[in-house]
């Protein structure tokens, strides 16, 4: 079979997919969920392609609120009146003063790749999207700083994210969104079905910044490794995030 045809084929299955999932939520509640809904993760880990997966479940049920949703650099600046959708990449701690109906999904992943992702977004994306990127993720430094520090703050992220229990948090690893659609689509109220996965390309790091990066990643990875691929944040998961080295 031709690409042209596997495309086709793969989007009509996504389609019917898509369809099928919320035909089945419309039977069990066809009325918008009273909650917030924000996507948060450590940069570079899924956040975009969850966010905008529900984004496309709310427009079904709501074209109005679903253009409402929009990414917020600080959450004390979201108006989090339910229904709402939000993406962000700030800290979780503002949250314990805001009303109730908030529920999180927190993508994470290895710190390390996205470290290198950020790296090769400047020739990608240009140095205005860095500069604004660093600002989001609460960055402690520069740049030139990302393989001499965890200067994103990657570590505390998932450190605060993973044991945060004034509102409900689904931690979700990168690699495991597609294994747990339903967990998802059930924690949220949406169908969530997202695109077919596309293994992320390779990226070239030069040997000096290599070395550099598994210096300071590797041991924070390490930690990661720990925790579930999909957890509820709990207390529970503190003896391991504590071990997470934040400098």
């Amino acid at each position: 079979m031709s690409s042209k045809w596997q495309k086709r084929r793969q989007k009509w299955r996504r389609s019917v997919e898509v369809r099928v999932a919320n035909i089945q939520y419309a039977f069990s509640n066809n009325k918008m969920p009273d909650h917030c809904i924000i996507v948060a993760s450590n940069g570079r880990s899924g956040s975009t392609l969850t966010f905008n997966t529900l984004q496309e479940s709310f427009r079904r049920r709501s074209v109005r609120r679903a253009e409402q949703a929009a990414f917020v650099a600080r959450l004390k600046d979201a108006d989090l009146s339910p229904p709402s959708l939000y993406k962000t990449h700030d800290f979780p701690d503002v949250l314990a003063s805001k009303p109730e109906g908030v529920r999180v999904i927190f993508c994470f992943g290895p710190t390390k790749d996205s470290a290198f992702s950020v790296y090769s977004a400047r020739e990608r994306y240009g140095q205005d999207w860095l500069d604004t990127h660093f600002s989001n993720l609460n960055a402690t430094g520069e740049f030139d700083d990302l393989f001499n520090r965890d200067v994103l703050q990657q570590a505390r992220q998932i450190k605060e994210w993973a044991t945060f229990v004034e509102v409900p948090v689904l931690c979700v690893r990168y690699d495991a969104i597609w294994d747990h659609q339903h967990e998802i689509a059930e924690f949220t109220g949406f169908a969530f079905v997202p695109p077919e996965r596309i293994e992320r390309a390779p990226k070239s790091i030069p040997a000096e910044l290599l070395k550099a990066a598994n210096t300071v990643y590797d041991p924070i990875d390490k930690v990661i490794a720990e925790l579930p691929k999909c957890f509820v944040a709990s207390k529970e998961f503190a003896p391991i995030v504590d071990k997470l080295p934040l400098r």
